[in-house]
Parts: structure tokens; sequence; C-alpha cells
């Protein structure tokens, strides 16, 4: 799995630049530019720190376990959502109309 990995930082800094990424290049802020409807910002796991407090929280024995389904649901939102913004952003890419 790990050799069909590509990193679309390079690929991206190569064929894309739009003037509201104001010189970043993270996926949140290419996104936009791309597919503003996979945006996280109203979600409740809004990017990878979220993702990872929200884990950490989940993960500890004091959680209560409602509260530790509630972020089982967010972290599969966020992830899949995430998920669909790298597909986004490569199929952009290579120039396909597709949707998810």
């Amino acid at each position: 799995m790990a050799e069909a990995t590509v990193d679309l930082l390079p690929v991206t800094r190569e064929n894309w630049y739009h003037r509201d990424q104001r010189g970043s290049w993270s996926i949140k802020a290419v996104l936009p530019t791309i597919a503003s409807e996979l945006d996280c910002g109203a979600l409740e796991v809004k990017d990878g720190g979220d993702a990872q407090g929200a884990w950490l929280e989940a993960a500890n024995p004091a959680c209560d376990p409602l509260r530790r389904n509630a972020l089982e649901k967010a972290l599969k939102v966020y992830c899949a959502r995430d998920t669909w913004a790298m597909v986004a952003v490569a199929r952009a890419l290579i120039g396909s109309n597709l949707k998810p």
C-alpha cells in the first residue's frame, strides 16, 4: 500500500495555485479553491489536531461510553470527508469531472 501512496503536495505545487490560497499549500488552503463543499469547518472534528485530541479522549478508559460513541462517529465523518478532499484534489489535478 505504501508504494501506491502519492504525496499530493509536490504535484499540487507544480500544477495548481489560486490566489485564495494566500501562499499556503496545506490541504485546508487548497481544498476551498477546488471543492469548497468538502470543507470540514462545520464538523465537530475539523482538522488533524482535533482528530488526535478526539482519539486520545476516546481511548482514555475513563471516557464515558456515550461520549466515546459520539467521538467515534465524529472521527468517521471527519476521516471520510478528509479522504474525499484528497480524492477531489487529485481529480482536479488530472482534470477529472467525477464527483464523490
